[in-house]
């Protein structure tokens, strides 16, 4: 019997007392000294406390001391219950550092009716129940084998030996109730178990990782200024965040309840790949936090995010696609966006008036996705903007209440490229921006609609009410902060012309077009045709200052004048149109006005126009005479030369220069060619007819033409083909010194177009050539010869139709043209020799064709003609053996009546008979 007084036990040595220690209700309290072992193994009513001052106290049995008020464990004593059938409970459990409880492998339940400290060690194999409101602090390392599991109250601790040296397959720690509270900084291997709502706490400048955690059906709320990292994964359906970070690393978090999946009150939330799926709120956010999220797989059936009143949160995004809707509902809330590395932000975002939604871009990898109207407040744009695609003539706008950054992004809109002008006729996504912008931003526009002219007014007088409005600006913004990825939109608008970017700021802002609402456009940006004018400007159509009285199509006022910017480095894709009369002119062929403007055609189109003169060319090159081919074919000075089988071998090379009787406002262009050939032929047999001798004979070339064309720097492009030709040749040669040479050709043509140094077309043609030459010599004083000779040449021309990369149709009519050349050689037979002749030619050859079509997407262009040239040629061809050829020759042509070619070339040649 106790009654209320403290009982001390001091055991010199061990014993065991298994009778009744304390009557029921007793209020007295046990004190055990000494080194040896004391145990108890009867029945323990005692209310007061235990204390262990030295050496060990067990307990065996059924035997337990869980009516005991407080239980105090002091340096080096020991409180043993292995020796327990089910192990106990203790109350209140302190314990010195060095102090021990052993459990064997029995459960150990403390009572936590106030706050204790055990800084001692608990070791065996069993597991640990914390119990209780008041807090539990385990400050020692601790070796127990078994779970720790935590019903009531909180658990305090500092390290994850606090929770014993167990391997995370049968130590976890398990949440029943209580909570976790974390002092100090330390990684586990354990999982984490919610059988309950619970609490973990960790403290400020703390940080604590653990392997898993599984909350079940249960709530899972990280509070305290420190930061806790769940590193592999786990389950969860509904996490809170109150104050400091918290990071989830591939945890799969599915919530059907009606309440948020992530609510945070306060700090940074931190999601790590994995999968995210709720019902309802993904993350709502009541108080000041920063989420991050990186490579997770989000799906939400409500709001992806959503803000309450006077919150300011940042939602960084990396390696990240989300779709989730985001709502910024509260008044006088702010929510960040910072979308990183990898990231497509493809989210709806709904804002209050009394909330703000700023946007970052961070690089060029960072994509915002825009598939419905959005508002937002403040955008910097360092990545991509991208308006997604409609199936319907449907567009979105993105309207910008403050300020914008171009940092070098770019913006990719839909637009419907047609005639534009009204309102509700600029069918395309818009971006609206109420304050400033600074930067660059490339807009990157996908084409639909099949173009227009966008000069409407009578003349084609250009307006700044013309075309489409793509950005608005209430702010100021420089010329050139907008500008296209290249230099003109054409791609699929089954148009030749092109459609540019052009700026209007000020008075030159037509407000009838403002779409910014209640605040007055101050810089509009304007897809509109571009026109050419006299001085090789670009302008968005005819300007309106100079004498239209003879412009097919009257007279016409403008209200301002456009800056164009866009002119760029890339291939023309795109789209973009400007239909007009005449000949393909949207002013007409009849402005005989100092200054003149037309539609401004697709680059690639110069060559198109260009074609038929630069193949024709290269036909007449290697076609050419028999001179040029055979050199010196009958001299009565060396039967040599007439033997009954040739074999020839030349080489020939030009460089052209071509003015169109066109002009270029009449879509006439000049173009520098160069031209290289090699030929090898033979004539196979001869035979005598009366007085004559015939050859029969076959050649081969191949060559390739080069070809740029150079008069207008906004519609410059190139050409590059490779051709073969196979000839028939025929030649008679007669006593009385004349000849007749024909030859029959068929030329194969393979090349490409390029527009911008970027291959935009593949073109193919063919030809049939048929020539007929005659020549006679006649004899003069001192060795000297004159031959008049002439040639008549008919060629049919066909180009294959062509489909180009920007999908454009062309057809190129076929060219039938008549060339004719007269002229006179004047030969020298050098003394001492029997072949070697100098000479000296001159003829006079004309292109006798007409101008013909070329239809792109259904508009007509006329093509140039080749006109005719005044050619003069010095040459020479003798003997190097009995039965070796040599011949070469210069010439020089000039161009007659201003049209035409200009040029060079080189023929070289060998012959050998047989």
């Amino acid at each position: 019997m106790l009654g209320d007084r403290l009982l001390t036990v001091n055991s010199l040595a061990d014993s065991v007392f298994s009778g009744e220690f304390g009557a029921e209700g007793e209020k007295g309290g046990l004190l055990k000294t000494g080194a040896a072992s004391f145990t108890l193994a009867g029945q323990n009513n005692y209310t007061g406390d235990t204390t262990v001052s030295a050496g060990k106290l067990s307990l065996s049995g059924d035997s337990n001391i869980e009516k005991s008020g407080n239980v105090r464990l002091n340096r080096d004593a020991t409180l043993d219950i292995s020796a327990t059938t089910n192990g106990t409970m203790v109350n209140n459990l302190t314990g010195d550092e060095g102090s021990h409880v052993v459990l064997g492998d029995r459960l150990l339940t403390v009572n936590s009716l106030a706050d204790s400290v055990f800084s001692g060690e608990i070791s065996g194999n069993g597991s640990l129940i914390k119990k209780g409101q008041g807090d539990m602090t385990l400050d020692g390392i601790n070796s127990y084998q078994g779970i720790t599991r935590i019903d009531q109250g909180n658990l305090r601790i500092n390290s994850d030996q606090s929770l014993g040296g167990g391997n995370k397959n049968n130590s976890d720690l398990i949440m029943n109730g209580g909570g976790l509270k974390i002092f100090g900084s330390f990684a586990s291997d354990r999982d984490v178990y919610f059988n309950a709502d619970g609490d973990i706490s960790v403290d400020k400048d703390m940080s604590s990782s653990w392997n898993k955690i599984h909350t079940g059906d249960h709530k899972f709320t990280k509070s305290g200024e420190g930061e806790l990292i769940v590193r592999n994964g786990g389950d969860a359906s509904e996490i809170n965040l109150m104050n400091g970070a918290l990071t989830l690393i591939n945890l799969n978090m599915n919530s059907e309840k009606q309440d948020a999946l992530l609510n945070v009150n306060n700090g940074v939330l931190n999601i790590i790949g994995g999968d995210v799926s709720a019902k309802n709120d993904l993350i709502y956010i009541t108080g000041d936090s920063t989420i991050n999220l990186d490579n997770v797989s989000i799906k939400s059936s409500g709001n992806g995010m959503r803000l309450s009143d006077n919150v300011q949160s940042t939602l960084s995004l990396r390696n990240q696609y989300t779709d989730m809707p985001i709502l910024v509902e509260g008044k006088n809330s702010i929510l960040n966006i910072n979308a990183g590395d990898n990231t497509t932000l493809a989210s709806n975002m709904h804002k209050s008036d009394e909330s703000t939604i700023n946007l970052n871009l961070m690089n060029n990898s960072s994509n915002w996705v825009i598939s419905q109207r959005t508002d937002v407040d403040n955008v910097r744009n360092s990545g991509n903007i991208i308006f997604s695609p409609l199936n319907k003539s449907e567009f979105n706008n993105l309207n910008i209440k403050g300020d914008y950054n171009g940092g070098n992004g770019t913006i990719t809109l839909n637009t419907v490229l047609n005639k534009g002008g009204d309102k509700d006729q600029q069918l395309s996504d818009k971006v609206l921006i109420k304050g400033n912008v600074t930067g660059e931003t490339v807009l990157k526009v996908v084409p639909q609609g099949n173009g227009d002219n966008t000069a409407s007014a009578p003349g084609n007088i250009f307006s700044s009410r013309d075309g489409i409005s793509l950005v608005q600006v209430g702010g100021d913004a420089a010329d050139n902060a907008f500008k296209l990825d290249r230099e003109y939109i054409s791609t699929g608008t089954k148009s030749p012309y092109q459609y540019r970017l052009f700026t209007y700021r000020g008075d030159q802002v037509d407000q009838q077009s403002n779409f910014l609402g209640d605040k007055p456009v101050n810089v509009d940006f304007r897809l509109q045709t571009a026109y050419l004018d006299s001085s090789g400007n670009v302008v968005p159509g005819v300007d309106p200052d100079y004498n239209n009285s003879n412009n097919e199509n009257g007279n016409g006022t403008g209200n301002g004048n456009g800056t164009g910017n866009g002119n760029g480095t890339g291939n023309g894709n795109g789209t973009g149109n400007g239909n007009g009369t005449g000949n393909g002119n949207g002013t007409g062929n009849g402005n005989t006005g100092e200054r003149k403007s037309r539609p401004l055609i697709v680059r690639q189109a110069s060559s198109y126009l260009s074609l038929p003169a630069a193949l024709s060319n290269y036909s007449n090159f290697v076609l050419d005479n028999i001179d040029r081919r055979l050199g010196d074919i009958y001299s009565k000075n060396n039967t040599k030369q007439i033997k009954d089988f040739d074999f020839y071998y030349r080489f020939i090379t030009s460089s052209d220069s071509y003015k169109s009787n066109l002009d270029l406002n009449n879509y006439g262009y000049d173009f520098k060619q160069k031209n290289n050939a090699m030929s090898i032929g033979t004539n196979w047999t001869a035979f005598d007819y009366s007085n004559n001798k015939v050859f029969l004979g076959a050649n081969y070339t191949f060559g390739d033409s080069r070809t740029n064309v150079t008069n207008s720097s906004q519609e410059s492009s190139y050409m590059v083909v490779n051709a073969n030709t196979f000839s028939l040749t025929g030649t008679l040669i007669n006593v009385n010194d004349y000849y007749i040479d024909g030859v029959l050709s068929y030329g194969l043509y393979n090349g490409h177009i390029y527009n911008n140094r970027e291959k935009i077309s593949r073109v193919k043609a063919d030809s049939f050539d048929l020539s007929i030459e005659f020549g006679k010599r006649f004899d003069l004083v001192n060795s000297l010869e004159i031959e008049p000779q002439v040639q008549l040449i008919s060629r049919n021309l066909y180009i294959n139709k062509v489909v180009d990369d920007n999908d454009l149709s062309v057809d190129i009519n076929n060219q039938h043209p008549i060339i004719g050349r007269a002229g006179f050689k004047l030969s020298y037979l050098v003394p001492g020799t029997e072949s070697w002749k100098p000479y000296f030619r001159a003829d006079v050859i004309n292109d006798f064709s007409n101008s013909k079509n070329v239809k792109i997407e259904g508009v007509s262009f006329k093509t140039g003609k080749n006109g005719g040239k005044f050619n003069t040629v010095i040459g020479a061809s003798g003997m190097l053996s009995p039965d070796l050829s040599l011949y070469g020759e210069l010439s020089s042509y000039q161009r007659i009546n201003g049209f035409g070619f200009d040029g060079q070339d080189f023929n070289i040649g060998i012959r050998y008979s047989f």
